[in-house]
């Protein structure tokens, strides 16, 4: 059984029978907290960040890791958990002291170094081993090789979400620009660096999409977004010129990634395919 957490962003669809356990963070407005994506619709969620009421998130506690951990123990399964990069939540952490307090040799945690979709893809391809009975052992030494090949960025309309949040790290270079720079970030070492800044938004789409195709080829990519279905559903139909044969899946941020990505983000994200090598 693949364990992940709530910021893998994974569509619904996408999980399917996949052997997949998602556990919640939370979002608290005031004194009202949401598990996220289960409590709080993304239409509520994004008229209350609009409207300048930012949310606090937490990470699921030991107790509830401990609680889900046995419970999928208990049924005689061996775990695989890939959490958000320690560098951006205390989800690991706590994942991480839940399986020492249980102290099973069946379960195993792993540092995705990635958040969002990027989690997600990896998440994904994780289940899709254990799906055909690969053994957890197998799949967690995988899943560490291949987190390198995690490719993610985005178009932010603006750093004040993350500003706000606290998880702006070396991005925060991006910070004082003239209002108009739009910044594209990378997720990289489990970190939220700078990597370009454009001129206007669509340039940042465009640029995004250059920046994509030459990782190219993927397993699969993933286009995510925060209230911009229009621009997200063109995105991928570009994609699709680009990279005819790739899978490539469509979803929304949740609560939790979107507290810090704010209204409008627009993100690419995939699994470079494994390069042949000559021996």
């Amino acid at each position: 059984m693949i364990v992940t957490d709530s910021t893998s962003d994974i569509p619904p669809e996408a999980l399917g029978d996949l052997p997949i356990t998602v556990v919640p963070l939370k979002v608290e407005f005031g004194d009202q907290v949401y598990r996220d994506m289960v409590d709080l619709s993304r239409e509520e969620f994004l008229e209350r960040l609009k409207s300048g009421d930012m949310p606090r998130t937490s990470q699921p506690s030991v107790g509830e890791f401990q609680t889900v951990f046995g419970d999928l123990l208990g049924q005689g399964y061996d775990v695989v958990a890939i959490h958000i990069s320690p560098k951006l939540s205390g989800t690991f952490n706590s994942a991480s002291t839940a399986a020492r307090n249980l102290g099973n040799e069946h379960l195993t945690i792993v540092d995705s170094g990635s958040v969002s979709i990027g989690l997600g893809v990896l998440v994904l391809y994780a289940a899709g081993m254990a799906a055909t009975g690969e053994a957890a052992d197998v799949i967690a030494e995988r899943v560490e090789q291949r987190k390198s090949d995690v490719w993610v960025v985005a178009v932010i309309e603006t750093l004040e979400y993350l500003r706000r949040g606290g998880r702006i790290g070396a991005a925060s270079a991006f910070l004082g620009s003239a209002l108009q720079i739009k910044p594209i970030v990378q997720v990289k070492d489990g970190e939220i660096l700078p990597l370009e800044r454009v001129r206007t938004f669509k340039r940042g789409l465009e640029r995004m999409l250059a920046l994509t195709d030459e990782q190219a080829p993927y397993d699969r990519l993933a286009v995510l977004h925060l209230g911009a279905p229009e621009g997200a559903a063109r995105m991928i139909e570009r994609l699709r010129e680009h990279q005819p044969n790739t899978e490539i899946l469509l979803g929304q941020m949740g609560t939790v990634v979107g507290t810090y990505g704010g209204p409008g983000i627009m993100g690419i994200a995939g699994l470079i395919s494994e390069r042949e090598t000559s021996s």
